[in-house]
């Protein structure tokens, strides 16, 4: 028998709040609502928000509205009813971020809760969010009617209730905007095949392991030749709300080069976040020596102009 839980949403301070919901405004709360925790959900297994989660996934994340009452007193209360993923995943494959069992124990509506929380008063070092998680946090903003409006969200004793107001928002859109941009990066390194899962790949680099995921079919195949490997993958870094690297999303791959060990390098004039990756946007730009100092902050003495030359010939090749 499936182990239910039930939430609450409370929302007061509006004459609109008064034991009833508009239909417009109920399709937006429970759009809204899922989104965030879809995306919570996929950064605790995949190690990126913004990905789209299998048909299983997306069944292990329904959410069923099961009461609406209040006054114009008390304001409006959603009964929400959510089951545990203990008893909606089955056969998981992932290869987790967090231990299997802390992931079957939570539901959809408790990751919505652990979110706000996340994001208005957590651990900023321990917060699960990167930044398209808080941009599905900001978008709920839009359910404020007005700046009076006040959130609650709870689960009657599990997790801590979170109250939110339309403040609330100017500190999650100051933590997004802290958040690095995802960035075009060259990352060199072996990719390891103890690590694939579901288009999730690790890459062993000398400084350390970098999680990798092909959204593209055709990358996903072909890229298994390469397994156990060295190899050099050119894509898109993204960063969790602490500033350490969150995923690179493969948009191309090859032999390495016999100068990619460049690329791979830490370099010292970026924060410790960045050292295991190289942003290569400049390159194309400006000269040279000046393009390879941004991305990398090697000292001019540390590189001829040929070798800078032949590193780039070899990311093309």
């Amino acid at each position: 028998m499936a182990n239910i839980t039930n939430y609450d949403i409370k929302i007061v301070g509006e004459d609109a709040d008064n034991g009833r919901i508009e239909f417009d405004r109920l399709n937006f709360l429970t759009k809204s609502t899922k989104d965030i925790a879809t995306k919570a959900l996929m950064l605790r297994l995949r190690g990126f928000s913004d990905i789209t989660p299998d048909k299983n996934l997306k069944r292990a994340l329904s959410l069923y509205l099961e009461e609406v009452s209040g006054n114009s007193k008390e304001g409006t209360y959603l009964k929400i009813g959510a089951t545990h993923f203990s008893d909606t995943i089955t056969g998981l494959q992932y290869e987790l971020f967090k231990p299997k069992d802390e992931i079957l124990n939570l539901t959809p509506m408790y990751l919505v809760i652990d979110s706000f929380h996340s994001a208005l008063k957590g651990d900023r070092e321990q917060a699960d969010l990167d930044k398209p998680l808080l941009r599905s946090l900001l978008s709920f903003k839009s359910n404020f009617l007005s700046d009076n409006e006040i959130f609650y969200l709870s689960n009657r004793g599990t997790i801590p209730e979170i109250k939110i107001t339309k403040d609330d928002f100017k500190s999650i859109s100051i933590l997004e905007e802290s958040i690095p941009s995802p960035k075009k990066v060259i990352v060199n390194g072996q990719l390891d095949e103890m690590k694939v899962s579901k288009g999730k790949l690790g890459l062993q680099t000398e400084q350390g392991f970098v999680n990798v995921f092909a959204n593209d079919k055709n990358i996903i195949e072909s890229i298994v030749e390469f397994m156990g490997k060295n190899i050099t993958i050119t894509g898109i870094a993204n960063y969790k709300a602490n500033g350490q690297l969150s995923y690179v999303e493969i948009q191309d791959f090859g032999t390495p080069g016999v100068n990619d060990k460049f690329f791979s390098k830490k370099p010292s004039a970026l924060s410790a976040n960045q050292q295991l990756l190289f942003n290569t946007k400049q390159i194309k730009k400006g000269n040279s020596f000046q393009a390879l100092k941004d991305i990398s902050g090697l000292l001019k003495d540390e590189i001829s102009d040929e070798q800078f030359s032949e590193m780039i010939k070899d990311i093309h090749r």
